[in-house]
């Protein structure tokens, strides 16, 4: 045989392997168990307690040689395993490779993955990096902002605007690709947590989520929720509440949402509370709506909610609100409406329909007059 034929068979040889090779980390999969190695710096724990919500509640020793501990517990994309002891703390998907959680003496905590590459836990990290440094440079865009005095404060705010509107986009587009790739685990969740799209596009999203997502806590509180908003949307009539105000006197300050609303005027309403910062922040924009609009065709509302009563009534008086109130709503609006945070500020027309909703900042001005003049 020549030496260029013994070459030839060599070089098939190493890339028969090498397919080989090749083929079967294509064809890796998770395993129905997750190894768990967690690593210890100086500080070592004598034990830690491991918590996989419906599955696991245990105790674990770690070797003192060593510094660490191993530990096998059940695949579960869908769940995060919680590590606890007194100085440390992780959570993690256990998701069918070995996770090495190294435990800095600092409090840092580090994972790792044999499989990195089919580890949601692995693209949990990238995620969450990738969200840590997107909000770094949108608030260096927001500090260069506020920083620049050659910027009037008109100027100021649009371009604070601008630079909101550009984030959201980015942050939607990332967040869309992470739910294409994973919709059958607990990433595609997180998500669509940091979402910001129309009810239209996340009932869509859901719908392509596995079935076994879809009845994960979170989303099916989010699906009812938008199933609510969907029964008190744009153009839908307005639903009536009632609320007692003072639990001590039920009689004399109990009060029905349709006292004020569908009683010939345009209505607008802010649910808000008193510790909330962007429901005080908003209320410059609504006493100018309500200074240039209130008479015989509008007037406004507002709804305190989630709050105690007694700085409801206290924070009313120093910011100044004048325009009718009800206080000690609580949680029934907020169900019935379907909202999720404050402030959540609704136009209603002369009978009750729902003109528009969610409106914010200069958005309340521009509805109100656009409904008035018509």
């Amino acid at each position: 045989m020549s030496i260029n034929t013994c070459n030839k068979m060599k070089i098939r040889t190493l890339l028969i392997a090498a397919v080989a090779v090749l083929a079967a980390s294509c064809t890796s999969k998770p395993s129905s168990t997750t190894t768990i190695i967690g690593q210890f710096g100086s500080k070592l724990p004598d034990e830690v307690h491991l918590v996989l919500p419906g599955q696991i509640d245990t105790i674990v020793a770690t070797d003192p040689v060593s510094h660490s501990f191993k530990v096998e517990v059940p695949t579960d994309v869908l769940s995060m395993l919680n590590i606890e002891s007194e100085d440390h703390g992780a959570s993690l998907i256990p998701d069918g490779t070995t996770l090495t959680v190294n435990f800095g003496d600092e409090y840092q905590v580090d994972i790792d993955s044999d499989k990195p590459k089919i580890s949601v836990q692995k693209k949990f990290d990238e995620f969450a990096s990738w969200i840590q440094e997107f909000m770094k440079e949108y608030n260096e865009n927001n500090a260069a902002v506020r920083q620049d005095s050659s910027l009037s404060p008109e100027e100021r705010k649009e371009k604070e605007g601008e630079i909101y509107s550009e984030a959201i986009k980015e942050l939607n587009d990332k967040c869309r690709e992470i739910i294409k790739a994973n919709p059958d685990n607990l990433l595609a969740v997180v998500a669509l947590q940091n979402m910001d799209v129309d009810d239209e596009e996340m009932i869509s999203i859901i719908d392509g989520l596995s079935d076994k997502v879809k009845k994960l806590p979170d989303i099916a509180v989010l699906s009812e929720v938008l199933s609510v908003r969907g029964e008190t949307a744009k153009g839908k009539m307005f639903k009536d509440f009632t609320v007692v105000q003072d639990l001590e006197n039920p009689e004399a300050s109990t009060v029905k949402f349709s006292d004020y609303v569908g009683k010939g005027k345009y209505v607008l309403v802010d649910f808000w509370a008193s510790w909330c910062g962007p429901c005080k922040a908003e209320m410059p924009n609504l006493k100018e709506v309500y200074e240039k609009y209130h008479g015989d065709k509008f007037d406004m509302l507002s709804v305190a909610v989630w709050d105690n009563p007694e700085a409801t009534v206290k924070a009313a008086k120093e910011l100044g609100i004048e325009w009718n109130q009800i206080i000690n709503a609580q949680k029934v609006p907020t169900e019935l409406y379907g909202i999720e945070g404050i402030p959540h500020i609704i136009l209603f027309g002369p009978d009750g329909t729902i003109i528009e909703r969610n409106l914010r900042g200069a958005e309340i001005g521009k509805a109100v007059g656009d409904a008035l003049s018509k």
